[in-house]
């Protein structure tokens, strides 16, 4: 990462390393998922660090996940959820992981300079094209079809997500672990029953 490798490069060079010494025993896609997860998470410590000598200007950092079907529920839930600073999870959140932080600037008021801002409109990509940056992953999912939604929660879940009002975040527990329906049906009886199921 740091020599400007690219991913392939780097799977390239670990699984001749592989073949070589016969120490490191993993697929192609393994080699190519650690080095991903490596890469993903090393620049997320720099932009953490960067982040972090740049606090007179940041006033938190934000949580942007990939808007797409492939990901995952830890991340969908934390798309657009802030944290100060020096607290909150950072990606990656697991293997693979294609999630990010940003940092979210303090205005120029609050920096004491008393101009007015002009506010643009901010975009971020989608599988289907640039949307409003206003759109986390949960109010971008529910712009989507019922069957794609049906496709990333599974039928239960999203009956739950569109029916029982229920938000992506109330589907994992504080450590990102995704619940079950057992125990969706025990923690959210009231949405549970509105969905019908």
């Amino acid at each position: 990462y740091c020599d400007g490798l690219t991913t392939p490069q780097v799977v390239r060079q670990i699984r001749r390393s592989r073949t070589q010494t016969g120490i490191l025993n993993m697929s192609r896609r393994s080699a190519e998922t650690a080095v991903r997860t490596a890469i993903a998470h090393t620049a997320n410590v720099a932009r953490g660090e960067v982040i972090r000598r740049n606090k007179r200007v940041v006033k938190s950092v934000e949580w942007v996940s990939t808007l797409d079907n492939r990901t995952t529920a830890v991340c969908r839930a934390r798309d657009g959820q802030t944290w100060p600073v020096d607290e909150g999870p950072r990606p990656p959140a697991h293997a693979g992981c294609r999630s990010t932080v940003i940092p979210v600037l303090k205005s120029l008021r609050e920096m004491g300079i008393k101009i007015d801002q002009q506010k643009g409109k901010k975009l971020r990509a989608s599988m289907n094209g640039a949307v409003s940056s206003e759109l986390n992953y949960d109010r971008w999912l529910r712009k989507q079809p019922v069957d794609f939604q049906d496709e990333v929660l599974g039928r239960s879940k999203a009956r739950l997500f569109r029916s029982g009002g229920l938000t992506l975040d109330r589907f994992v527990d504080n450590s990102g672990r995704e619940y079950t329906l057992n125990q969706l049906k025990q923690r959210e009886s009231a949405a549970w029953a509105a969905s019908g199921l």
